[in-house]
């Protein structure tokens, strides 16, 4: 089993919060502490690109829920970008996908294929 890989890059409208291998099972502390981290009391947009995650449990669904609630409270949105099947199915069983934008990257110089749980258009995230 892949451990859960989080890291931190900055993007044009915010942290880009990235994430790849497994949650699931996985010890859920590093991503709780980098999501605390960059949601600030301001953070207006988070963008979480699970390009690479292959997997998601309950717990982590959760932490992910959590840090999108604190920035659509603060009036903003979180993005989740990518996400692969189980993941998708994940946040629907738990029913958190409607916290977030789901996004789907794009190659360069195409237009952005954006679905919305929430109903809005979302520019790509690089």
């Amino acid at each position: 089993m892949s451990l859960l890989e989080v890291s931190v890059q900055a993007g044009d409208l915010g942290p880009v919060i990235v994430l790849a291998g497994d949650a699931d099972g996985s010890p859920a502390m590093e991503l709780d502490e980098a999501l605390t981290a960059q949601v600030s009391p301001r953070a207006t947009h988070l963008t979480i690109d699970v390009t690479n995650l292959r997997s998601l449990d309950p717990a982590t669904a959760q932490i992910l829920m959590m840090a999108a609630l604190i920035v659509m409270v603060q009036g903003g949105s979180t993005v989740l970008v990518n996400p692969q099947e189980p993941v998708l199915k994940m946040l629907s069983h738990t029913r958190t996908a409607e916290m977030f934008t789901i996004q789907a990257r794009t190659p360069a110089g195409t237009a952005p294929a954006a679905s919305a749980a929430s109903g809005r258009e979302e520019t790509p995230c690089q």
